[in-house]
């Protein structure tokens, strides 16, 4: 079992993590918990749309 821990969960959208990553569930408000074969399908969940953002920000600064 893997925990993770969001320190801002500002727009996360949990229930759809819940709902893609089987057995998961939340520990707490800022918490999932993931089974850890799936480790690599929550963080490429939750990071791909945060490096997105990212990448929009310097292409407008530029």
């Amino acid at each position: 079992m893997v925990v993770i821990r969001l320190k801002n969960p500002r727009g996360i959208d949990f229930p759809y993590l819940l709902s893609m990553i089987p057995h998961s569930f939340m520990s707490r408000a800022n918490s999932i918990v993931i089974h850890g074969a799936k480790l690599d399908l929550a963080m490429q969940l939750i990071l791909t749309p945060l490096i997105l953002q990212l990448m929009e920000r310097k292409r407008r600064t530029i």
